[in-house]
């Protein structure tokens, strides 16, 4: 909003400019024609609207040529990283972020200054910047997305403007730390909760194809993990919600977490029904492989819901 009425009063200034600017040009062409005929007196009177017509007009040629009036600068987000990594800006600078990713994602500051929420694809934000310092800031649903504002007092910016734009760029997001927060733990334990499943079915179904009781025996083994990993992500997600309820699509999120729910519940009798199989060292009948298969297309469904709620789709 701020740059939209500043951008509407250079227009208006720059217009009213011109329009003195023609008024002055008449009232010189009147002055000089009526120079050789009229009277002194006449003379000196257009002469004296001539230079009013110039005081009045030169405000407004000063406004429209403010030079501290500066475009903001601007970051844009695209293939999951913020470009530059680093900008350099001053106390009082606009700073824009486009996002170009097909991606929704938030420029968060660390420390808390700023939030953007949710910028759709093909959506900007901006904000302008107070303090002094350096502002590292993130997307809070790709948490590996850093970038960070080198803000300076007035004449401290060096000749590159986007100093490090390149050379920097995902330096921070290929570092390495331990998990500690839910929109981090969570992402891995659904890692684990969707390939042990698939493999659990597969190691069944080409077991009973090509009767190998050792496939049966890792098909087991699989559908155990699957049973113990699961609450645990489920346990992650609740906290990852707790924490991020209000930037997350309510009912995306409903439906999200109550199929996470049904489906540790599925997967622990999945597991119980599977180990009689294997303390009778028999094949799993095919009506477990159906139900097993079900299960594999509701985990399905439920990563769309969640991709959906990180990646804006």
């Amino acid at each position: 909003m701020r740059n939209s009425c500043s951008s509407h009063s250079k227009a208006a200034a720059a217009a009213v400019s011109s329009m003195f600017s023609g008024m002055m040009k008449i009232a010189i062409k009147q002055a000089n024609r009526s120079a050789l005929t009229a009277s002194p007196a006449a003379f000196v009177r257009l002469r004296f609207l001539v230079a009013a017509a110039s005081l009045i007009a030169l405000p407004c040629i000063v406004t429209a040529q403010d030079p501290t009036q500066r475009s903001p600068q601007v970051v844009v987000i695209k293939q999951m990283h913020f470009d530059p990594a680093t900008l350099n800006v001053k106390p009082g600078d606009t700073v824009e972020w486009k996002n170009e990713d097909i991606f929704t994602h938030t420029v968060t500051a660390n420390d808390g200054s700023f939030d953007s929420g949710p910028i759709a694809p093909g959506s900007s934000w901006q904000t302008t910047i107070k303090e002094t310092g350096t502002i590292g800031y993130h997307c809070r649903p790709h948490p590996n997305m850093t970038a960070e504002l080198a803000v300076g007092q007035a004449g401290e910016q060096g000749e590159h403007e986007h100093g490090g734009a390149h050379g920097e760029q995902g330096h921070g997001s290929l570092r390495w730390s331990p998990p500690k927060k839910p929109d981090e733990i969570h992402p891995i334990l659904v890692n684990f909760t969707a390939a042990l499943l698939p493999l659990a079915l597969l190691s069944d179904v080409l077991g009973r194809l090509l009767r190998r009781q050792a496939l049966h025996a890792a098909g087991f083994w699989l559908m155990v993990y699957e049973a113990a990993i699961t609450p645990l992500t489920v346990i992650a997600g609740w906290w990852w919600k707790s924490s991020e309820a209000n930037q997350l699509p309510a009912q995306l999120i409903t439906v999200h977490q109550w199929l996470g729910i049904a489906a540790a519940l599925l997967f622990i009798l999945l597991a119980a029904w599977r180990w009689r199989f294997h303390l009778r060292a028999v094949p799993p009948s095919w009506t477990y492989l159906v139900f097993t298969f079900v299960a594999l297309m509701a985990l399905v469904y439920q990563g769309s819901l969640g991709g959906a709620m990180v990646f804006g789709h």
